[in-house]
């Protein structure tokens, strides 16, 4: 287990405000400490320090051990009434791909006011209905047939005068026949004062606060659940049979002996976290640790992808035993930032006797303070989020046949990824194989430090790539200013209006439609854009909540990607947009900066090719003091300025008609692939870098009407290239000769 293990309450902050550290340990007490990264100028680069902050937080703490709010369920409250039934029926549709996961994974559980409970749940690959009662009098049955995985069922548990029934129905008869299985179950009573777990039991801890709902359960479901109910009836077989088909509905089947019941399904206007009670006076049930709503269910037709449009076609919920949204600890201390702290990317030091990290966090200017620094960084903290904890070794790809060099994955990343605590990346799979499609912030993020090397290129990626560029700016004397993607998602341009360039981190790849808008209104107002990275701009995102943080995706069915959505799963619960890339959206990264992703590989890096238009004179600004040709045969970055992500143009898919290509990237390997949305046919002999002329990053620079200037790189590596020797370089030179040069207007 990793020993502490550390989170803070958000990602970004204000001079100020207040942040709650949050610490997991076996130890006694936690030294907490804030520190800002700084270059340490007496060693070559990359090195950065933690200089000490004069903080209230400063100091030795009680710390303990910490229980996570991990996998989802729903959570219903206690029904109203006294009265107790001896004949009752349990239901619900389920859908599996891991019916014969071991150990006990409850579909439904009814907590009764007097002490008994009633569940219905896959035990070791077989329905149980069981329950207790106060009075001792335990009882059980279970289904002998087997479930086939990724077919929807109707499970029933009927409960008639002292015996027990459990009913298994495959919804399309292809799949199998119905089975079924009878037990005495002496003296069993259920109340109707009951409270519900669905997808898991014995739920506790839940709190719904700020736009997410958080809890604890055990013998959680992995899997899709549609429609349960509880009823005061036993139902025969013909009403259960008729019921399971779907030529009876709930209603009509139960009539006034339904107790409670949850319809899953989404409407405009819903809050995802609440579930709609079926019955009247039935309270409110809350779904909890964000499952993935917006799903098909058992009548999903394929004729609409949007949930909204079509209810009962998406009127199940998936549920996953690693979903997170807020992993729920106490928080070890909570102290106000200095009202005077300076811009910064800074950290949060916990040391225990077992050992010690560095916790990242962002300190940005108040909206009244900022433009004090013509520059401001844009932290792709929706990028970081994604990526968070992610184990893509582990997923069943063999990045082996992607890269030349041997994979270096280390024991931490092992252990990281075997630790239930951290939650999973939107890059890894649930147990069940489906797609990980929420993240959040308030959870602990272990690869998202300081000075950490990415596994697959043994260099800095995510928040450690962007530290170079961090860093190459303290070195180079050059001032800004700090904004992360939650400021440019939530204030929109006035979050850029007051600079006269923003600069991107490397790997920008996760963007909403109101960031999107931020940046060409910036850009098209006279702003300046530095993209200095590879693989922007592309993936639709959204905020299902901003406090905590937790970002949704959808795949969908293109792009680079180690998932892919389910059938008609691509509309976001967050907004109702569709998902995917925003290519696909008529939104090409092309439009915003004028290249747009075309290629991966984690071979060697490559350097530039400049075209004649380099040598123009209303381009030489950019090259003044550079004298070196290639530009960028060398860099942090497996070796080279333009490598792992490739940018190009592309005129077809928007680039601005005036952009003028200053150089390319050239001689790449066959470790570099095109993206897989540029390739509407394969062809012999047409793959790769050594065969492909348009795997390449292209160096790009155009100007708006309004006087907006974009300077374009296409390259994850380039900023690795730019601390190269110190900084004395020619890739350092053109960037620091157009950030001045932006800066300046």
């Amino acid at each position: 287990m990793i020993d502490p293990c550390a989170y803070t309450d958000r990602l970004s902050y204000g001079p100020g405000d207040p942040v709650s550290v949050f610490v997991d340990t076996t130890a006694d007490e936690v030294a907490v400490a804030l520190v800002r990264m700084v270059p340490d100028l007496g060693a070559p680069a990359p090195a950065m320090s933690p200089e000490l902050v004069d903080w209230a937080g400063n100091g030795v703490h009680a710390s303990s051990r910490q229980e996570t709010c991990i996998g989802s369920f729903v959570a219903a409250p206690a029904m109203p009434g006294e009265a107790a039934v001896t004949s009752a029926t349990i239901a619900a549709w389920v859908w599996s791909t891991r019916w014969d996961a071991p150990g006990a994974h409850t579909v439904v559980e009814v907590d009764g006011a007097r002490g008994d409970l009633t569940t219905l749940a896959i035990v070791d690959g077989h329905l149980t209905f069981s329950g207790a009662g106060p009075d001792g009098a335990d009882w059980s049955v279970v289904s002998p047939g087997a479930f086939v995985d990724g077919c929807w069922y109707f499970v029933a548990g009927v409960l008639d005068r002292g015996s027990a029934q459990v009913i298994v129905q495959p919804v399309d008869p292809l799949y199998g026949s119905s089975s079924a299985a009878s037990a005495v179950a002496p003296r069993a009573r259920l109340s109707v004062a009951a409270a519900f777990t669905i997808a898991g039991s014995a739920a506790g801890d839940v709190v719904y606060d700020n736009g997410v709902a958080r809890g604890r359960a055990d013998d959680l479901f992995t899997g899709k659940i549609e429609s349960p109910l509880y009823a005061a009836v036993a139902l025969d077989p013909t009403a259960l049979a008729a019921l399971a088909s779907g030529s009876t509905s709930v209603a009509d089947a139960f009539g006034t002996t339904l107790v409670a019941a949850w319809d899953f399904s989404l409407q405009e206007g819903d809050d995802p976290n609440e579930v709609r009670p079926v019955v009247a006076g039935q309270p409110v049930a809350l779904a909890v640790n964000v499952p993935t709503r917006g799903v098909q269910g058992t009548r999903w037709s394929g004729r609409t992808h949007d949930f909204a449009k079509a209810p009962d076609e998406y009127a199940s919920i998936h549920f996953h035993d690693r979903d997170i949204a807020d992993a729920g600890w106490s928080a070890t201390l909570t102290a106000a930032l200095p009202d005077d702290l300076p811009t910064g990317v800074y950290g949060i030091s916990v040391t225990t006797a077992e050992g010690s990290d560095v916790v990242p966090i962002f300190v940005v200017p108040s909206a009244a303070h900022r433009g004090r620094e013509p520059i401001a960084v844009l932290m792709p903290t929706f990028s970081y989020l994604a990526y968070a904890n992610e184990q893509l070794y582990n997923s069943g790809l063999d990045f082996a046949t992607v890269t030349d060099a041997e994979l270096d994955v280390s024991t931490f990343e092992r252990e990281r990824a075997m630790d239930p605590r951290v939650g999973l990346s939107m890059y890894d799979h649930h147990s069940d194989g489906s797609g990980v499609a929420y993240s959040s912030a308030r959870r602990p993020i272990l690869n998202m430090r300081f000075g950490q090397d990415m596994w697959l290129t043994g260099a800095g990626r995510g928040l450690a790539g962007d530290m170079y560029l961090i860093e190459w700016l303290e070195r180079r004397g050059i001032r800004y200013e700090i904004i992360t993607d939650l400021e440019l998602h939530r204030e929109g341009l006035g979050a850029l209006a007051p600079y006269a360039v923003v600069v991107t981190g490397g790997h920008p790849e996760y963007h909403s439609s109101g960031m999107l808008d931020a940046l060409e209104a910036f850009r098209d107002g006279g702003g300046a854009i530095m993209y200095l990275g590879g693989n922007g701009f592309y993936w639709v995102t959204e905020t299902y909540s901003v406090d905590p943080l937790v970002v949704e995706i959808r795949r969908g069915y293109a792009g680079i990607r180690s998932w892919e959505s389910l059938p008609g799963e691509v509309t976001l619960v967050a907004t109702g947009e569709p998902g995917g890339l925003w290519r696909h959206r008529g939104r090409a990264p092309q439009k915003l900066v004028g290249i747009g992703f075309c290629a991966q590989g984690w071979g060697r890096s490559e350097p530039y090719v400049l075209s004649s238009s380099a040598a123009q004179e209303q381009h030489k600004w950019i090259f003044d003091g550079v004298d070196e040709s290639p530009l960028g045969a060398y860099g942090l970055v497996m070796g080279g300025a333009a490598g792992d992500e490739l940018d190009r143009v592309d005129f077809a898919l928007g680039t601005p008609p005036n952009a003028v290509v200053l150089g390319s990237s050239s001689g790449h390997s066959n470790f570099y692939q095109r993206v897989v949305e540029e390739i509407p046919m394969g062809a012999p002999d047409a793959s790769g870098g050594q065969q492909d002329p348009e795997i390449k990053a292209d160096i790009v620079y155009f100007e708006t009407p309004n006087g907006g200037r974009v300077f374009s790189t296409g390259s994850i590596a380039w900023s690795g290239a730019m601390l190269f020797a110190d900084g004395i370089n020619g890739v350092s030179r053109v960037t620091e000769n157009v950030l001045r040069g932006f800066a300046e207007r």
